[in-house]
């Protein structure tokens, strides 16, 4: 066991504090120092050693370089958050919460599925970074597919999705149910949905559960087959520009988008149209993106806790790469969690719905 003899006081004659500053100043050898640092010191190096190591990094302000000790140690260095899309600032506040969690420790990378060669090519990419763990959100089918066996991952409003990964989900389906029934409070009996690309679990469930609320009200939800895009305001606006005109609105007193994306691009629409908001045609989203509180009218929405999302998930991952840190009987992480956790949405009612008109 090591147990160095101190030395006198030793101050850098240089910028940056480094190992060998702390070792001699402690009077120790730079491997006890590394020892101690990276929190191996115990059975190796005397208590009153590694305390007196503890003290110089204190006083000197020693900072220990996070790349030479993932390294030294073998430690993964990242986690990466993988969303469908760029355009959607939704996953933006998904990873900032990430981050929050993890950030101390880990490096947070913001990783993209549908864009280049899809989902295969951005996940052979990702493994080739030896990740300690990823978050991986609304992802597809084909994506679930690839996602590696022995890679610690955590699955973000993936409602439906394999049980063998942990996964935190938002209530959608509650909260499409909410917005079902305020429309139907407002006297709306066929209301138009824009749906969103590319399928996935959440946006099919956020359909079919407003669908199956308005029809059980005595309402309609008419799902046009070319109303659909991708999260992005050009594309939804481009969409909804041409299909959301004649026959299709006969009848029609409110549109609902897949997204706050969606809804934003149809209340451009409508207003180069000459249509009022919420006096001719009601109009609501999902997210309450923070743009959605802004525009005029303002968005009606199904608020999903983004920043909370991201949070949850990035506290379930560090859990679990805690626990792969202990000695395997030691282990509990996966025994006392839930494989799924469900956060509570609300709908935010404000001025872009109102009254079906006669």
């Amino acid at each position: 066991m090591a147990s160095d003899a101190p030395a006198a006081e030793v101050r850098p004659s240089h910028g940056r504090v480094r190992a060998v500053d702390v070792a001699a100043a402690a009077g120790v050898s730079i491997s006890t120092v590394s020892l101690v640092v990276n929190d191996k010191w115990e059975g190796r190096v005397a208590p009153d050693t590694a305390a007196r190591v503890r003290s110089e990094v204190l006083r000197l302000g020693y900072v220990v370089d996070e790349s030479a000790r993932r390294l030294a140690t073998g430690d993964a260095g990242a986690i990466a958050v993988v969303s469908p899309a760029f355009t959607n600032p939704f996953y933006a506040q998904v990873a900032l919460g990430a981050a929050a969690v993890l950030g101390d420790r880990y490096q947070v990378v913001f990783s993209v599925t549908e864009v280049g060669d899809g989902p295969a090519a951005t996940m052979r990419g990702l493994w080739g970074m030896r990740l300690a763990g990823a978050l991986v959100a609304a992802p597809s089918p084909d994506l679930l597919s690839l996602l590696p066996s022995e890679l610690p991952v955590v699955l973000l409003d993936a409602p439906g999705a394999d049980p063998a990964h942990l996964r935190v989900d938002l209530d959608v389906a509650g909260g499409s149910v909410q917005l079902g029934r305020h429309l139907l409070e407002l006297g709306h009996r066929r209301v138009v949905y824009v749906d969103a690309l590319p399928d996935s679990d959440t946006f099919r469930i956020r359909r079919e559960a407003l669908a199956a609320a308005l029809t059980a009200g005595g309402a309609e939800l008419v799902c046009e087959p070319r109303l659909v895009s991708a999260v992005d305001i050009g594309a939804a606006h481009a969409v909804a520009s041409a299909v959301l005109h004649g026959p299709l609105l006969d009848g029609v007193t409110a549109v609902v988008g897949a997204t706050d994306i969606h809804a934003l691009a149809v209340l451009r629409v409508f207003a180069a149209a000459g249509r009022s908001v919420p006096g001719d045609v009601s109009v609501a989203g999902f997210d309450d993106q923070p743009l959605s509180a802004y525009v005029t009218p303002s968005l009606t929405t199904v608020a999903l806790p983004a920043t909370d999302l991201g949070v949850a998930a990035a506290t379930a991952l560090a859990e679990v790469l805690a626990d792969r840190e202990r000695p395997t009987a030691a282990r509990r992480a996966g025994a006392r969690r839930d494989p799924v956790t469900v956060l509570p949405v609300t709908l935010t009612v404000r001025d872009s719905t109102g009254p079906a008109r006669c």
